[in-house]
């Protein structure tokens, strides 16, 4: 009779271990900040990161340092998180390195994204609002 009941709990014990152990690879911590927020934050910061470079060759590296804490941490309150939580973020998805390079290849098409759209002549600029417009007259 004991017998029966011991395998049972055992294999219940097994089942509510395995789906533990899921869970917790597939979700998230809660300190950690979401893939689509980390990666526009982490765009955000090749930005703000290329805009320090250019200016480095005109300003001493005291003030560079002073501007570059200034501006991360603009950037860190305006994603409302601290350094902190964007480095454990960051460990976190450096766990998984084929992830985390999809992560990067994302970061790498917004920023093409960015900058194609800055380069854009006038003659390839398209009128959103006039093109509405004519579809809307016809």
């Amino acid at each position: 009779m004991r017998k029966p009941i011991f395998i049972v709990l055992v294999a219940t014990l097994s089942v509510l271990s395995a789906l533990t152990g899921c869970r917790s690879r597939n979700t998230e911590s809660p300190d950690v900040i979401p893939r689509a927020e980390m990666i526009r934050l982490m765009t955000e910061m090749e930005v703000t990161e290329a805009a320090l470079r250019y200016r480095q060759s005109r300003v001493s590296a005291d003030s560079i340092k002073k501007l570059s804490q200034r501006s991360y941490d603009s950037l860190y309150a305006s994603y409302g998180y601290s350094p902190v939580r964007f480095r454990t973020s960051l460990e976190y998805y450096q766990k998984n390195l084929e992830d985390y390079q999809q992560m990067l290849d994302e970061v790498i098409q917004r920023l093409t994204r960015e900058k194609d759209s800055v380069n854009l002549t006038p003659e390839d600029r398209v009128d959103t609002t006039a093109a509405g417009r004519e579809l809307l007259r016809k």
